[in-house]
């Protein structure tokens, strides 16, 4: 059976002038390392993709944009639970 998790996020509002060239998608439970997702992109839009997580189990996720200035200040989810999708 499959589990999953479905968060969206938006662009940041400023870059500095400088392109997104990737996001940094990070998952906590806040007792274990964090997860850091894959990234897939479909059509326009992308979703990280996270192997491991539990059901039942309690996740904040953290999405940073990369540009070639460096990794921007990351915003944090609320906290999510996956359950059966």
């Amino acid at each position: 059976m499959e589990h999953g998790i479905q968060r969206r996020s938006k662009p940041p509002a400023s870059t500095g002038g400088s392109p997104v060239v990737a996001y940094r998608v990070t998952a906590s439970d806040g007792a274990t390392a964090t997860v850091t997702g894959r990234l897939v992109l479909l059509g326009k839009e992308a979703f990280a993709v996270f192997a491991g997580l539990r059901n039942g189990t309690t996740y904040t996720f953290t999405v940073a944009a990369v540009t070639a200035a460096g990794t921007g200040p990351a915003a944090t989810s609320g906290p999510v639970t996956p359950g059966p999708v």
